[in-house]
C-alpha cells in the first residue's frame, strides 16, 4: 500500500503522552477493578540469542530482549512507582434510599 511520505522520512510519534510506569500501573488497577492494596507493576521480559549484525559477513554472537507481559504485583514495600489501589480506584460508595 503506498503512502505519501517516504519511508526514509518518516519517524512514528504516540498518539498522546506517553504513561509512567505509575501511570500504567493505575491503568491495570482500573482494568482489574482492584480497590484496595498497594502494587506494583510487573514486567516481563523475553531474552532470545543468535547471530546478530549488519550483514550476513559481520554476524557475532547477540542477544535480543523484548517485553512480553505486563501486568501487576502486590508491593512488599513501597518503591518510587509503588500505586495505592485505594487511591486510584476507590470503592464506590453506594447510597441508601430513603423510603418515601
Amino acid at each position: 500500500m503506498p503512502t505519501k511520505k517516504p519511508a526514509t522520512n518518516w519517524s512514528p510519534a504516540p498518539v498522546a503522552e506517553p504513561l509512567s510506569m505509575r501511570e500504567l500501573a493505575g491503568v491495570l488497577i482500573k482494568h482489574y477493578d482492584l480497590h484496595d492494596g498497594r502494587y506494583d507493576l510487573l514486567v516481563e521480559f523475553r531474552i532470545g540469542t543468535g547471530a546478530v549484525g549488519p550483514d550476513p559477513a559481520a554476524l557475532t554472537p547477540g542477544a535480543m530482549i523484548g517485553v512480553s507481559r505486563v501486568g501487576l504485583m502486590p508491593a512488599i514495600a513501597d518503591g518510587p512507582a509503588t500505586v495505592d489501589a485505594g487511591i486510584i480506584n476507590p470503592n464506590k460508595k453506594l447510597r441508601k434510599k430513603n423510603p418515601a
